[in-house]
């Protein structure tokens, strides 16, 4: 890439019209270590994954808050819950919630109130 002239338009150069490899090192340097101090600051605590008490619980909640409420809603309720209360819900299945309520249901925990059980 050859050199940039001065500004035809007379519009200032912009940064992407020049060569990344005439950055002058102390520039690089000071970048490097805003970048390094910004992403250390960035630190946060990951989100709990929820145990199956907790996704108990929100079934139990869901029923309660949604007295009617379509069985095709009802997982997306209880992620809603799980949400709220804090939990990291990326890897909570369907299955997962559904397996919950059938197993509350069979304990005689809860009734089953969306008619799904046989």
């Amino acid at each position: 890439m050859g050199k940039v002239g001065p500004p035809i338009t007379g519009l200032p150069v912009m940064p992407s019209d020049l060569p990344l490899d005439e950055v002058p090192e102390d520039v690089l340097r000071e970048v490097l270590e805003e970048e390094k101090r910004i992403y250390r600051n960035r630190s946060y605590k990951k989100k709990p994954y929820p145990t199956s008490r907790d996704v108990m619980e929100a079934v139990r909640e869901a029923l309660r808050v949604s007295t009617r409420i379509h069985p095709d809603e009802f997982p997306d309720v209880v992620l809603h819950i799980l949400e709220s209360k804090g939990f990291e819900v990326r890897h909570v299945t369907v299955k997962r919630i559904w397996r919950a309520y059938e197993t509350l249901v069979r304990k005689g925990v809860i009734r089953d109130e969306l008619g799904v059980m046989m």
